[in-house]
């Protein structure tokens, strides 16, 4: 684990969701940023598919699919309880289906944890790297980025009635990333000689995500995504590149709560829908109130996912990964009693 980075998902993590906060009205506060977190996972993930892969890359899709599906599933369901509160049960179990699958529907209706759009583009780019990977192991990071390229605008010149995916080219950078780093960072003596250009990168790379990102939200459709995987994703794959080099250098964050939101940083990307709904129908007070209630939720929001990620994500992941490795059903071993 690179821990430079699992700190940058926590941050990555708290990001949307301060950003989605800042929108609901009763807890709206005058500073909407944080979108760019989504370009931050999707930069992140390019570079740590390829990391791991690296490593072991033994049973990778099925492993990927252990890490997305089950969480996304279990906050779908829970979504799912909360709308049979408010709404007809036929409705609900409709809704519920469609947001197993990741559908949005024609009329605009997203899935419940509504980010779910987003994990869409993370199973894309999984399944092409898992093809890859078995055609040629040793330059699959490389194709995938070109492919992955391709999807995001060459798609539209082949005539083809398909839709291009500008932001799948931001997995591509955390690619590059990766088959720059590996040969550069192996022996460390060369990252030392870069001097403070890793810090600049990160520190350039962040002024930039909050620079550009108003500018951004004021457009829409394919061609504000081809802008934005310039305008934010270039500034969020400088931030991981200098974090990786910082990191080669031996300086880590090492804080275990920072590190620990990192690892539930999933978890309070799937949740944070879930908790903002409970005031979503609230009309907004005066600002104080308006405050409190953001940052009040927003622990609540730490805290939720935190006790998902130890509870839900953890325990599910390694029984499955169990069976996995075991070739069979998993089994719950019930310790024995102690004798007297």
């Amino acid at each position: 684990m690179i821990k430079n980075l699992q700190a940058l998902r926590a941050f990555a993590a708290l990001s949307v969701v301060f950003f989605h906060f800042s929108l609901v009205p009763a807890m709206s506060v005058p500073l909407h940023y944080g979108s760019f977190g989504v370009d931050l996972f999707f930069v992140l993930s390019g570079f740590i598919i390829a990391y791991s892969a690296d490593r072991n890359s033994r049973h990778f899709l099925v492993h990927r699919l252990i890490r997305v599906l089950p969480p996304y599933w279990v906050a779908t369901l829970l979504g799912f309880l909360m709308c049979l509160l408010g709404m007809k049960a036929l409705d609900a179990f409709g809704w519920f289906a469609q947001s197993l699958a990741f559908v949005t529907r024609a009329d605009g209706r997203p899935p419940i944890i509504f980010v779910g759009w987003t994990l869409v583009y993370e199973l894309a780019f999984y399944f092409l790297f898992a093809v890859l990977l078995r055609i040629w192991p040793r330059l699959a990071p490389l194709l995938c980025g070109v492919v992955l390229v391709f999807l995001a605008y060459g798609l539209q010149r082949t005539g083809l009635p398909l839709r291009p995916w500008p932001l799948l080219s931001e997995f591509a950078y955390g690619l590059l990333i990766f088959v720059v780093t590996k040969p550069l960072t192996a022996g460390g003596a060369v990252s030392r000689r870069l001097g403070a250009i890793p810090i600049a990168l990160t520190a350039i790379g962040l002024v930039g995500l909050y620079w550009f990102e108003p500018a951004i939200l004021a457009t829409s459709g394919v061609a504000a995504e081809m802008q934005r995987v310039v305008v934010l994703g270039v500034p969020a794959a400088m931030i991981v590149l200098g974090l990786v080099l910082i990191e080669k250098r031996g300086w880590s964050i090492g804080n275990r709560l920072v590190l620990a939101l990192g690892g539930a940083s999933y978890a309070m990307y799937l949740l944070h829908p879930l908790v903002f709904a409970i005031v979503l129908g609230l009309k907004p007070g005066p600002l104080a109130v308006r405050l409190e209630l953001f940052f009040g939720l927003a622990v609540v929001t730490v805290v939720l996912s935190l006790v998902y990620y130890w509870l839900v994500e953890v325990p599910s992941i390694r029984l499955l990964r169990r069976w996995l490795a075991s070739d069979g059903p998993p089994v719950v071993q019930i310790p024995a009693e102690k004798s007297a």
